[in-house]
């Protein structure tokens, strides 16, 4: 029998198209049921430290709790905890490292170009340890921003894996109580990580060559968000960290998703921010109302998060917003900013990485 012929490719969709993708809203991926394990942690961690006065480290708790809560949706081994406790420890080494090297810009910019690469790497082995890299290397670029000593390095990282240790006990402990509440989910398109020592030696081998297109992704994700850690640093932009952590979650491979993930994350940013703005702005005078609305943005983005990404990025953009109300001035407007131009930088650095490869192809 003979081989089938493999289908034509169509080549790239139109812009109309891609536009219509960024925004199609898939809401039979909305879960609002499973979105409420995470918030019991987060409103606790929260309500505790305003209450002692502590809003600051509240909100560092309260980051690790918030993003500890997305590994209760991913797959690393089968212990359904595993992602949270990794995620917890990954976080809390990065915050630790992002706050000491966020002295000195040229080894911080070094420093997140490999953890970018890193990150890009591990995108080959699954799902569940790419996203547990991510929060690691969101943590890191966050961190930077506040760089101090010793001392406050190491609390700010206790603070942050007590917040993401409590959330992963918490919602385990009420997932085991109530499971029929919260089935085991995952993204629609979550890939497993490899089956047992021979399929991660495999996959290895296939990665870790200097040829592969896992490692020229890798190579590129790092050199782009690298660059923008030191195009923040030239512009000295205010929370211009925003610029290497836009690239870092929008800059894929294929450059149709990138253009569509570009595109959600600054409408959603756009959205998130005048959202979150006008929040904080009604709920500020009034502490208990101001956590109860970073508690519904929580759950507003746990509840969206394969529903669309940029109604994901609205909701985590809203939740910042209102976070850094707790202690601080509004960062809306800094955010968007720096989300445009990560934004696109990341197109710009696949599109130059396209235009590069091409060139090399007819020059051979």
């Amino acid at each position: 029998m003979p081989a089938p012929q493999p289908a034509q490719d169509p080549g790239p969709p139109d812009l109309r198209t891609q536009v219509r993708s960024a925004f199609r809203q898939s809401w039979s991926a909305f879960h609002p049921l499973p979105a409420l394990y995470g918030l019991p942690a987060l409103a606790l961690v929260l309500t505790v430290g305003v209450s002692a006065g502590q809003a600051g480290a509240a909100a560092l708790a309260a980051g690790g709790a918030f993003s500890a809560g997305f590994g209760a949706f991913q797959r690393v081994t089968q212990f359904r905890i595993a992602p949270m406790l990794l995620a917890s420890l990954v976080m809390a080494l990065a915050t630790a490292a992002g706050t000491l090297l966020g002295v000195n810009p040229t080894a911080y910019a070094v420093t997140v170009g490999f953890g970018a690469c890193a990150l890009g790497l591990a995108a080959s082995f699954g799902t569940g340890p790419w996203w547990v890299l991510l929060q690691g290397a969101i943590f890191l670029v966050l961190a930077s921003s506040r760089p101090a000593g010793f001392e406050e390095a190491v609390n700010r990282a206790l603070l942050v894996l007590g917040g993401g240790l409590f959330q992963s006990f918490l919602v385990s402990g009420v997932r085991t109580l109530l499971p029929r509440g919260f089935p085991p989910l995952s993204g629609p398109n979550a890939t497993p990580p490899p089956e047992g020592r021979a399929g991660w030696a495999a996959r290895a081998r296939q990665v870790f060559r200097p040829a592969s297109p896992e490692m020229r992704y890798a190579v590129l994700l790092g050199l782009a968000t690298g660059a923008a850690v030191v195009l923040e640093q030239q512009l000295r932009l205010s929370h211009g960290y925003w610029v290497a952590l836009t690239v870092l979650l929008v800059l894929r491979r294929g450059g149709t998703e990138t253009v569509i993930r570009g595109l959600q994350r600054i409408a959603g940013t756009l959205v998130g921010a005048g959202a979150g703005a006008l929040m904080a702005t009604f709920g500020r005078p009034d502490p208990p109302l101001l956590l109860l609305l970073i508690v519904f943005t929580a759950w507003c983005a746990y509840a969206a998060q394969w529903v669309n990404y940029g109604t994901f990025s609205a909701a985590v953009t809203s939740y910042i917003v209102l976070l850094f109300a707790l202690s601080g001035p509004l960062v809306a407007g800094d955010r968007v900013t720096a989300t445009i131009l990560g934004g696109v930088l990341g197109m710009a650095a696949l599109a130059v990485a396209r235009l590069g490869g091409r060139a090399a192809r007819l020059s051979q």
